[in-house]
């Protein structure tokens, strides 16, 4: 078939995932889709899509079809007037927001990195941090996909109950084609970053998140030194008061100027802190720029696994404080920190936010992840806890059923209806969803 081969090793962006199709795809149009997709429903195969291979999570994996989305990255409509913009499902996030910024728009709300495609992100509930903002499937008001008997289906702004199920859908729908995303003006952002003590922070989440339109914490569980440090990052429209967070005798361990701080060789989140306030790495103290300029720093890649829970909001300092006795109790260390973000509740079926706000947990680690997960993970769903779509997690149907009691057999009767013969189904989606 045009567009496919076979002899393809897929592996992941974090080389932890890496398996052989039996025949790879890369369809530069909707009617090529369609025709993989009924090919391989005839030959009684599977298809699973994927976007950049950002993913920790088994969800792409088939012995089947994979199809890759990379050619489909074109814009097709621009509606200026009403914010709104449609795009193929490939483009990757960064193209995408350069094509926003050139007609003066943006996107609500940005992760930590775009190098995803826009079909990804969306369809695993990738997020970033604000608790008045969702995450980004909640900006996509329409999309195309192609169904499981071959069919495009056009799901509207009005189609609620069709949206609701496709926004966050883990592939297992159909392959997104197309979507169209609700923009707003371009904007700017001021990013500052404080040094604090754990408990001092963790007293006063509920304050922070009233005042700040988008905050994260750091805490640095490293071999080196105390693991009761954390670094705060606010990112709010320039001029905003530095409220809680510029008041050091308030917030002990606040650093309110940009004065090089003491090094303290047994304190890592000082030599962090004193290494942002060098020239090269000053952005990552303090920096003012356009959004996605913003909200994505840049980091040095590190090939690590990830493990992120989404806890109702209430429970986030009771289940950061259970963390912090295991971490101590155990001597637990991370390769990266263990980072905190809020997101808005939203009704997408299988969002992690779904009916509540919701503080995220992320957990980065690579040489004991197995030793760290199997200590994490147990607590995050003691306090409620559903896992990111897009990164490890140990589920059982009974789990994921009752982390979404009032959805779940929603998305599976609408999964059922879009694909009845499974043809997107693999082996964790029918573990899940069967």
């Amino acid at each position: 078939m045009p567009d496919c081969r076979s002899n393809y090793t897929y592996e992941n962006w974090a080389r932890t995932l890496k398996f052989k199709p039996d025949r790879f795809c890369e369809p530069d149009s909707e009617a090529k889709i369609v025709e993989i997709v009924r090919d391989a429903a005839a030959r009684g195969s599977n298809v699973r899509p994927y976007g950049a291979g950002h993913s920790w999570s088994h969800f792409v994996v088939t012995d089947g079809t994979l199809i890759q989305l990379d050619k489909l990255k074109r814009g097709l409509i621009a509606d200026i007037l009403n914010r709104r913009y449609t795009v193929q499902a490939g483009i990757r996030l960064k193209e995408l927001i350069r094509n926003l910024a050139l007609d003066g728009l943006g996107m609500k709300n940005l992760g930590s990195i775009t190098e995803q495609s826009i079909a990804g992100a969306i369809s695993t509930g990738t997020h970033g941090t604000g608790i008045r903002l969702g995450n980004l499937s909640t900006s996509i008001v329409g999309m195309k996909l192609v169904t499981g008997t071959g069919d495009v289906l056009t799901i509207k702004e009005t189609d609620r109950d069709l949206l609701d199920a496709a926004r966050v859908s883990l592939g297992a729908l159909g392959v997104i084609t197309e979507v169209t995303i609700e923009c707003v003006p371009l904007y700017d952002l001021e990013y500052n970053a404080y040094c604090c003590k754990f408990d001092d922070v963790i007293d006063k989440l509920d304050a922070l998140n009233q005042e700040n339109e988008r905050y994260l914490l750091w805490w640095l569980v490293s071999p080196i030194g105390p693991k009761d440090n954390v670094i705060v990052a606010t990112m709010n429209p320039p001029g905003t008061p530095a409220g809680l967070l510029g008041q050091a005798g308030d917030v002990p361990g606040g650093s309110a100027d940009r004065d090089p701080l003491p090094m303290d060789t047994n304190d890592l989140a000082s030599i962090v802190l004193r290494l942002f306030s060098t020239k090269p790495f000053q952005r990552f103290l303090h920096h003012k720029g356009r959004y996605d300029d913003v909200l994505t720093l840049p980091l040095i890649p590190v090939f690590h696994r990830e493990l992120e829970y989404a806890l109702p909001v209430e429970n986030a300092a009771e289940a950061l404080r259970t963390l912090k006795r295991i971490v101590e109790e155990c001597d637990i260390s991370t390769t990266l920190p263990i980072e905190v973000r809020f997101v808005a509740a939203d009704q997408s079926l299988l969002s992690p936010a779904r009916g509540r706000n919701v503080c995220y947990i992320g957990v980065s680690t690579q040489p004991n992840a197995n030793e760290v997960y199997a200590r994490v993970e147990p607590v995050m769903k003691d306090f409620g806890g559903r896992p990111h779509w897009g990164k490890h997690f140990t589920l059982r149907r009974s789990e994921v059923e009752a982390m979404y009691p009032d959805s779940y057999d929603k998305f599976r009767q609408i999964r059922r209806q879009l694909d009845p013969k499974g043809v997107f189904a693999n082996t964790l989606i029918r573990q899940l969803f069967e």
